[in-house]
């Protein structure tokens, strides 16, 4: 009898595990890109693998694949990128502030393109058309990110290949929390994937 009820036991399916996603909660593809994306935690190192595809995050709605937390109030996001991948110059690795998971959702990001280019970007409402602030282009690299939200104030920080940090700029249109923080990558082509490694990913709450 006992041997049976061993037998039975280990013929149950297995739980699913819940996947470590380190300082974020969500994962998935935005937009219903026709490649899937999908992200690695790594707890040793800390970084993050962020497969993403996607027409692009742009116009009136986005595919891209997004990583995220839900926070409110005031607070500072670090990351460095490192494009895995070739494909489209406009590439993109991103942090993100967005309302909503939708497609169409407001959002706020600072951008790295592939070919170095980095941009402030966002969608003030639903639906809305995407604005852009676009940097000079200063080649591919591994590229720190920082942005910080107090407010309605989004500043932005570079560096490139591990030199100091330099302001872009501040902008006053920072969506109102409750929102969804988190890095987002997309291939700017609905046919190719884009791997981008972060790592030193950092999300802290600040005054």
């Amino acid at each position: 009898m006992r041997r049976l009820l061993l037998v039975s036991l280990l013929s149950l399916p297995l739980a699913a595990q819940p996947v470590s996603l380190g300082l974020f909660t969500g994962s998935q593809d935005i937009g219903a890109p026709p490649l899937k994306g999908a992200a690695e935690f790594d707890p040793a190192s800390g970084q993050y693998k962020i497969t993403g595809t996607g027409a692009d995050i742009w116009g009136k709605a986005d595919q891209f694949h997004y990583v995220w937390r839900e926070m409110t109030g005031n607070f500072t996001v670090t990351a460095t990128a490192k494009f895995l991948t070739e494909g489209i110059a406009h590439r993109k690795a991103v942090i993100m502030l967005r309302k909503t998971v939708d497609a169409d959702s407001p959002f706020l990001q600072l951008a790295i393109h592939g070919d170095g280019t980095p941009a402030v970007q966002f969608r003030n409402t639903q639906a809305d058309n995407t604005n852009t602030v676009d940097f000079p282009n200063e080649g591919p690299g591994v590229w720190k990110l920082k942005a910080t939200k107090q407010g309605a104030n989004f500043t932005a920080w570079i560096s490139k290949d591990g030199g100091p940090l330099r302001e872009l700029g501040t902008t006053m249109n920072a969506p109102a929390g409750p929102i969804l923080v988190g890095l987002g990558v997309s291939s700017h082509s609905v046919d190719a994937l884009n791997t981008v490694l972060f790592s030193d990913v950092t999300l802290e709450a600040i005054k």
